[in-house]
This record gives structure tokens, sequence and C-alpha cells, in this order.
């Protein structure tokens, strides 16, 4: 572990020199991945998993021992693959996950794990498997994606379906989820899904806080709960038309309205009992809803030359209201109320030309541009018994916009049999303006060149490089002040924000053991500019940039049968990460680690069929790292002890129907929170008190049990 610990320039410095070393050797080796995406008409017998020229085929028959519903089940059992959804980056382009749909990226920017679950796993002919730079696929800048390949059946699919019922610990009362997806076959051209979600979950958070002054000594001692109750309904539409053979029109809609609330109290007692305070809390959230509306248009002139134009707009609102009532010996003395409206939106346009001038190249010309605002309005009003009196927080109303362009060049180089080369140029202009209680106007570019080399060492080898300069999305919500009432957290809006810069070079290493059983090693350092995090403001906290930082760090996943050692029809995957950051801290100036960033993690999930009793059972156990949070006058450890463990049994037995039992977080192990403040600022050293705090419950400290009903019909 000494080298990925090792100052970020060298650790660099040696990805890049060891891999341009080994690529220099390999240029008579077998090929990489050249492989056609398009949907067949029919699915021809086959082996079900094949590998040529480096793209790893499996068919519908390799998954039907996991009773798949839908094309996520698939995905999720690809061997040596793990889903991502992509970054929250800027407009279109940039912010793809690692699975396509038919070679191609749908032109939504919901999240693709949930598209994934809109999809009959009935309707899946094979999923494909491409580790390095593919020519005919519709993202760049990957090193491994999943391409799923539909059938054209030119029929309706069946109707797949969700009931879920979950007995959430602390909340004391039964939440659930349903989901239906159909699609319908609109002559032999076109085809609607409809995907209609309506989830219920009620959760609970109980905190025991513990004061303790500079000499350990209890002062106060804090009972609090949290319990929101989320409820709300989704509804999607997408259409997809084929005018012509030449031309593909895909539509999609969707809109979530939700209905929202949470309770909450704080009651704080002295060490013999006695009643400090207590602060009971209300927050309701009405009109609040997302939707978007989007649609692409590809037309292809050849079968070397294509062009597709992609629209896209998101919308959301909501508006919350917020009581807090504060009690002490003498009885009610403040009602604090909180008026908080929210309105943002997104608005893309986007353009492709994609070239095949011979076999050996693909070039990709296009342009983007975006329009997004986020508009933000606080008022805090506290009674103490005269009236509500209005207490001003800087920067609590604003909107901000950006308008943003982009012109992009990409080019995927069949170097030699063995080497595939791909590189790209993007150049953004953009210009943020920012109105009302802050007022400026910015104005950014940014070239974003990247490299991705990938080598065919053997059939079942393959070693990739990647160079990329990455330009983070700017979160409108830090450019406005935020409080939270119970933990008394004030953060001020800041309208000098940037995003980060990073050079990200990666040096990738998978092999396949069989069919069944594969592992990837990377290696990784990012150089960072600006790293995002928390900085002083006229002695308030608010978002930031430090300078610069690294992140040096390696990771290691895989998937392997257990036959091997004697336990027939089970797997194991695995994957794990261990990094170390560095950045200066503003208020200490000594080298920290970045803010809420995890040092390790690592995820073992089993998974045994049973045929004999048509069933399955498995479990996955995780943890993570202690992480860090850094303010001006406190710092903030968050531990969770003891590893989180998920058991399930399914069963087909039943035709037809799927039925799941799941423990989630079994054994739940709370979390200690420790806030330490210092006198003046943390560059004192000197301790002021500490609030320890132990939490029950929550997303990652609840045990849920459920039960799901899946099937098709």
């Amino acid at each position: 572990m000494d080298i990925v610990r090792a100052p970020g320039r060298r650790f660099g410095g040696w990805i890049r020199a060891v891999s341009w070393a080994a690529l220099g050797c390999g240029v008579a080796l077998p090929a990489v991945a050249q492989q056609t995406a398009q949907a067949p008409e029919t699915v021809a017998p086959t082996t079900p998993v094949r590998t040529s020229e480096g793209v790893q085929t499996f068919d519908a028959a390799y998954f039907r021992t996991y009773n798949p519903i839908t094309a996520y089940d698939m995905v999720a059992r690809v061997p040596g693959f793990e889903i991502s959804d992509g970054e929250q980056l800027r407009g279109f382009g940039a912010t793809a996950g690692n699975v396509l749909i038919n070679g191609e990226r749908p032109s939504s920017k919901t999240l693709i794990s949930d598209q994934l679950k809109r999809v009959p796993a009935e309707e899946v002919a094979r999923v494909e498997l491409i580790s390095g730079s593919a020519s005919n696929v519709d993202v760049r800048g990957q090193t491994q994606l999943v391409n799923v390949v539909l059938k054209r059946t030119h029929k309706s699919s069946p109707t797949t379906y969700v009931a879920e019922l979950r007995d959430i610990q602390y909340s004391n009362r039964l939440g659930w989820v349903a989901q239906a997806t159909k699609t319908f076959a609109l002559g032999s051209t076109a085809d609607l899904t409809i995907d209609l979600q309506a989830p219920n979950l009620r959760g609970r958070v109980n905190n025991l806080e513990t004061v303790r002054d500079a000499n350990g000594a209890v002062t106060e001692i804090r009972d609090q709960f949290g319990q929101p109750n989320n409820i709300g309904l989704q509804g999607t539409g997408t259409l997809k038309w084929r005018p012509t053979a030449s031309d593909t029109v895909s539509l999609n809609g969707q809109y979530a309205p939700t209905w929202n609330s949470t309770n909450s109290n704080s009651i704080a007692r002295g060490p013999d009992g006695s009643f400090h305070n207590e602060r009971p809390g209300l927050s309701d959230f009405s009109n609040d809803y997302t939707a978007e509306l989007a649609g692409d248009w590809e037309h292809r002139f050849s079968s070397n030359l294509s062009v597709k134009a992609i629209a896209l707009a998101t919308f959301s609102g909501v508006d919350e209201d917020d009581e807090y009532d504060t009690f002490t010996p003498a009885g009610l003395v403040n009602v604090q109320t909180l008026n908080r409206t929210t309105k943002a939106g997104e608005r893309v346009g986007r353009a492709v030309l994609t070239w095949r001038p011979g076999s050996a190249h693909t070039i990709d010309i296009g342009a983007e541009g975006a329009f997004n605002f986020r508009d933000t309005d606080l008022q805090i009003f506290n009674d103490h018994g005269a009236g509500p009196v209005e207490q001003v927080l800087p920067v609590a109303a604003t909107r901000v916009e950006e308008l943003r362009g982009e012109a992009f060049i990409t080019d995927v180089w069949r170097m030699t049999p063995a080497l595939t080369l791909e590189t790209g140029f993007n150049f953004e202009a953009s210009r943020i303006t920012q109105s009302g209680d802050a007022s400026q106007r910015r104005e950014f570019t940014y070239p974003k060149p990247r490299a991705i080399l990938t080598w065919q060492v053997a059939p079942m080898d393959q070693l990739r490089f990647s160079e990329v300069r990455d330009i983070s999305q700017l979160d409108f919500t830090q450019f406005a002040s935020t409080i939270a009432v119970i933990d008394n957290i004030v953060l001020l809006g800041n309208p000098n924000l940037e995003p980060e810069k990073t050079w990200k070079s990666r040096l990738e290493w998978e092999h396949r053991f069989s069919q069944r059983s594969a592992v990837t090693v990377s290696l990784f350092h990012d150089a960072v500019q600006d790293v995002a995090d928390l900085i002083p403001i006229s002695g308030f906290d608010a978002p930031g940039n430090l300078g610069d930082g690294t992140r040096d760090g390696v990771e290691l996943r895989g998937a392997a049968p257990l036959s091997v050692i004697g336990i027939p029809n089970a797997e194991l995957r695995f994957s794990g990460t261990y990094q170390n950051t560095s950045v200066t801290d503003p208020v200490t100036g000594e080298k920290r680690s970045f803010t809420d960033e995890k040092d390790w993690t690592w995820n073992v999930n089993f998974r045994q069929q049973l045929p004999k009793w048509q069933a399955a059972w498995g479990g996955t156990l995780l943890r993570w790292s202690k992480y860090q949070e850094f303010k001006l006058q406190e710092a903030d450890l968050f531990d969770r002890q003891g590893e989180r463990f998920d058991l399930f049994v399914e069963t087909t037995r039943f035709k037809g129907l799927t039925i799941r039992l799941t423990a989630s977080n079994l054994a739940p192990n709370p979390e200690d929170r420790v806030r330490t403040f210092y006198v003046g600022t943390r560059a004192s050293g000197t301790v002021l008190r500490t609030e320890r705090r132990k939490q029950k419950g929550g997303p990652d400290g609840t045990r849920v049990l459920a039960l799901r009903v899946s099937g098709a019909f």
C-alpha cells in the first residue's frame, strides 16, 4: 500500500510510465472490440457466452439461472462489471453511465439503472460487455461498458410488475413500492412503453447526543428523532418510431409529484435529568415535483455516416414550510418558521455527426448548448411572543443562471489488431449570472482533452490506460444560503464558487478466467484543481474552493464461481477501493483529506442457486471507513463500526412469479458522529466542547424486512 500513498506527482508519473511502456510492446496481438451493436431480427441458437475481438457476449440463456424479470436483473449479473449511473456533470454528453441499449444512450437524464428496470428480460436478446473504446457505441470516454441488445419482435411485451411490502425499523408502519411496465407495439415501426410507480416509504432516525465540556464533563444529553414520510407517483412514457429504414425517433416524458413531510423533535436535559429545552418541528413539502421531456432523432445516410440530434428539458419545484417550537422550563419561548421556495430546470440541445472514413477510424464531430437555472427564496421568522420578526440571512433569495456551449471531436482509431486509441477534445465556454441578494456575472472557458489506449494482451487479458480532464458540475444549491435548525448549522451561499477541474489518470488490468469469473485491478491518480469543500466567509462556513489536491488509489472488482471449492451453483462477487486524498486546509494551513471522502470501502456478494427447490439464497457484506467534515470552528468525524449484512431467499416454484424475502441491514450498526468545537477556530487547537451523537436508523442504519413479488403476464 505504500505506493498508493505516495505523493501525487510520483504516483501519476508511475502510472503513465508503466502504461506506455507496456502498451508499446503489444502491436501484434489479438484485436480489441469492434462489434456491431444492432438488434437482430431473430436470435440464432448459440452458446450462452462468446468472446470475439475483445467483446464478451452473454446470450439471454446465460442469465436464466438468475430468474431475471428485467434487463437490470441481467446486467447486474455480468461478471466483473458494476453498473454506474454516471456523474452529475454539465449538460448531457458528460453525464453518461456505462450501460447502453442497442448501442445508444437513451435521451434522458433519468438514471440508467432505473431505465433498465423498465425493460422486460424477455425482450433482451443478449448483453455485450465491451472493454476498451468501441467505434459503434453512443458514449465515448468509458473504459468498460455494457450494451443491452433487444429483440425486434414487432409485438407488445408482457407487463412486468413489482409489488413490495417493507417493514422499516423504528417507523412502526409498513411501506410499499409498486411498479408496472408495459410496451405496446404500434404497428411494425413504433412501440410505446408506459411505466407507473407508486412508492410510499416511511423511515425514522433516533439520535442520542451527549455534550461534554473541554474537561470531558457531561453538560447536556439530547434525545432526538426524525421521521420522514415520503409518498409519490411517477409516470414515464417512451415512444420509439422508425419512420424509414434510415431514421429512428425517440420521445421520452416523465412526471413525478411527491407529497412528503418530516416530523422531528429534540429534547435536551442536564446530566441530572433536569429539563433544559425541547424543540418539536414539522416540515411540509408541498408542490414538490420533477418532470422531464426529451427526444432524439437519428438519420443514417449510409453504414459509415449518420447524424443524431437530441433535445432535453427538465423541470423541478418545491415549496417547503417548516415550523419549530422552542420550549424551556418557562414555557413556549419561540416559534420559528421557515418558508423555502425552489424552482430549477435545464434545457439542452445536442447534435453529433458520426463518420467512418475507413475501417481504422470512427470520428464524431458535434456541439452542445445548455441553459440551467435555479431560483431560491428562504425566509426565516422568529416569534418570541410579540409577533414574527424576520431573521435576515445573507444570500437567502437568489437566482442563478448558466448559459453554456461546447464543441467536440472524437476519433476512435484502431491502430493495430491489438491496440485501439480513443482521443477526444471538447472546448467549453460558459457564463454564470447570479441575481437577487448577490449579483455577479462570470465567464469561463475550459479545454477538456482525453485519451484512452486499450491493449488486448491475450484473449483473456486486457490493459487499459486513460488520461482525461474532467470538469465537475456546479451545484446551484450552494449559491444560496441554507440552514439546518436541529443541528444549528448555517451554510452561506457563495456566488464565487467554481467547478473542480481534474486530470484523471487510470491504469486497468482485466483478466477473465472463464465465462463466469473475472478480475479487474485499477490504479488511479487524480490531480484536482479548485477542490470543492467548505471555506470560511465572513465568519460563516460556505461552499468554496480550497486549491490543488490529489486523490491516489487502487480498485479491485471481480466474480468467481465457487464450485472449485465444493459449493455447487454458487458464485462470489467482490469489489473494494482504497485511496488517499490530500489538500491544504484553509483554516490550519496543514495537509488533510478531502471532506466526506472515505479512505476505503469493500463489498462481498454471495449467491447460490438451489435447483431442486427452484430457489436461491445469498447475502451481501459491506463496510466503509470513517470520514470527516471540516468547518471553521469545528471538525466532524463520522464512524459506522461493523459490517452491513443483507440476506435474501427467493423462489420461482409458483409459475410466473418470483417471490423474494429480504432482510437488509440485518444487524444494524449505529453511526457515531463526533462534533469537536474549538475556541476561536480549528487553528487554535483548543477544544471548547464535543457533541457525540449515536444515530440509530437513517438510510444506512435501519433494518428493513421486505417481501417482493415480481413477474410478468
